[in-house]
């Protein structure tokens, strides 16, 4: 999947609900929601504006704890009751399998990496480019595997929040260096919120009623036009007003999915197995290749065969041209057929 400059600029409020929501794809299960509280130490600034800075300043560190620390507290311990209740429908025998192809992959990864590396068979760019990203995926498979990704009962003892100050902080340095970074997930990502202008407009004090701030914003995208959103103040956090309409509905929404997906694998791990399976096959494949020629050939075979084997979705073949002559001679009348015993041609009608 690929990220554009084009998609980053999009909605600015778009962004903030899918980066609060992203922490649900971190599996495994929290501590009480005291704690979670706590975890939030960040001083509140006074005004809408230096909140969305601050964020935007953490994205640009690569510090993923920002993305927790918008969130107010009530926000967090809904997404870490969901991770509990994820938490507690894993099991040994559905993700262990996992943990084993992981490891499998990071080996399979080293050794072709030093065996490339050491024959000197990446004879231009582009082959010592493939062995460079080679070296950059073996690095992010050993932070998966030396992460609590790795064990089950490490995840039951996962907090979120030192979660993505640590082993997620590292996945992302990891997927932002070197050639991995030069493609579209890489570094121009995160060096773009450094240049997002933030600007308030408007800012409205407590009501006596509903006893909420709100603040109008100017966000500006590099190269894009400024746009206008409104924030709310909620348990001291400032969020976008969407955020705050779309949470009673969609988080809902969300984590049902995510508690139906855990659920069947518990309940039906063999799809998933066999799907690991046949990546198991692809590794053992390049674990035999001799030369960069050889290692490309077999993964992009290899990579469209899993597609067609996981989603359904056969890649497209390159569109087939037809030769036209350029000058087509005109049709031919057909010839009459002859009579075998006689020789004799036909007439073109009948005789009446």
């Amino acid at each position: 999947m690929t990220v554009s400059r084009r998609c980053l600029a999009e909605r600015f409020e778009f962004l903030v609900v899918l980066a609060s929501l992203c922490v649900v794809a971190v599996v495994g299960c929290s501590k009480p929601e005291s704690e979670v509280i706590v975890c939030a130490k960040a001083p509140v600034p006074p005004e809408a504006d230096v909140a969305v800075r601050n964020v935007l300043a953490g994205l640009q560190r690569k510090d993923l704890r920002a993305l927790w620390e918008f969130l107010p507290p009530s926000y967090q311990a809904d997404v870490q009751e969901l991770l509990h209740d994820f938490g507690q429908r894993l099991d040994e025998k559905s993700w262990e399998p996992f943990v084993t192809t992981c490891r499998k992959a990071r080996l399979v990864t080293q050794q072709m990496t030093r065996r490339l590396g050491e024959s000197g068979d990446a004879a231009n760019d582009s082959d010592r480019e493939l062995v460079a990203k080679l070296r950059d995926v073996e690095q992010f498979l050993k932070v998966v595997c030396d992460s609590e990704l790795s064990d089950v009962a490490r995840l039951n003892n996962l907090d979120a929040f030192r979660f993505l100050g640590g082993t997620g902080n590292q996945l992302v340095e990891v997927v932002t260096h070197g050639t991995l970074g030069d493609s579209d997930l890489g570094t121009d990502v995160f060096s773009q919120f450094g240049a997002v202008k933030v600007e308030l407009l408007e800012s409205i004090g407590d009501s006596a009623v509903l006893n909420v701030d709100s603040a109008v914003l100017n966000v500006q995208w590099p190269g894009q036009e400024a746009t206008q959103h409104k924030f709310v103040r909620v348990e001291e956090r400032w969020i976008p007003q969407t955020l705050v309409a779309a949470w009673p509905t969609e988080f809902p929404k969300v984590r049902e999915q995510c508690l139906a997906w855990a659920d069947d694998l518990r309940a039906n791990p063999e799809p998933w197995h066999a799907r690991l399976r046949e990546f198991d096959q692809l590794l053992d494949e390049l674990a035999a290749t001799k030369s960069v020629a050889e290692t490309q050939q077999v993964w992009q075979s290899g990579a469209s065969r899993l597609i067609v084997a996981w989603f359904g979705v056969a890649p497209r073949d390159p569109p087939k041209t037809e030769e036209i002559p350029v000058e087509s001679p005109l049709p031919t009348k057909p010839a009459r057929v002859k009579r075998p015993e006689t020789e004799v041609l036909l007439p073109d009608e009948p005789q009446k």
